[in-house]
Order: C-alpha cells, then structure tokens, then sequence
C-alpha cells in the first residue's frame, strides 16, 4: 500500500496524471471540498428559520418541538454513517483475502 497522501502537484508536473483524469482534478481543491458543508449548513439554517416565520402542523407529539426535523436528520444521518463501522467489520473480507495461496481449479 502507497503511504502518499498528498496528491501530485498538479501545475508543475501534469505527466504523473492520466489524460482522462485532468478534467475532474477541480475536485481536489480544496474549496470544492468545503463548498457542500456550507452549502447544506446554510440549508439547514434556512429550514430552521423557515419552521420559525411558518410552523408545522404537528401529526405527533415529537412533531412540537422546534427544530425536530433538522435534529431527526441529523442524527440519522449520523447513525448511517456510523453504522459503516460495524458494517464493515460483520461484512469485510480481511486485507489479506486476494494473496491466499489455494487450489484455484
């Protein structure tokens, strides 16, 4: 495994790059990584002051509370994510699994 974490420096050495890679290398920097979070942050501070200036009609007793649909969807969007970790270790193959030696016939 490749210990490189820092990509190629795109503007002085553009041979290290395949050809059809050079278009998408503006998803490396790094605004393009921060645009989404601020994107979505300012989203979710939209709805909550939209759920201020117009309540919701509430169907249940949890509907009440204020800022219930920003807060269920953040911690279900949490609980996905955190979910990958037992996921992965009940459904991953060890990092070994391709270089076992066996009868391949």
């Amino acid at each position: 495994m490749s210990d490189k974490t820092t990509p190629p420096d795109t503007s002085e050495n553009l041979d290290d790059i395949h050809p059809a890679a050079r278009p998408f290398l503006w998803l490396d920097h790094p605004l393009t990584k921060a645009i989404p979070l601020y994107l979505f942050g300012a989203l979710a501070a939209l709805m909550l002051l939209l759920e201020f200036l117009y309540p919701f009609h509430a169907v249940s007793k949890y509907d009440d509370v204020f800022g219930f649909y920003e807060i269920e969807g953040f911690f279900g969007f949490c609980l996905a994510v955190l979910m990958g970790w037992p996921l992965r270790r009940l459904l991953g193959r060890p990092e070994n699994y391709y270089d076992q030696e066996g009868d391949h016939d």
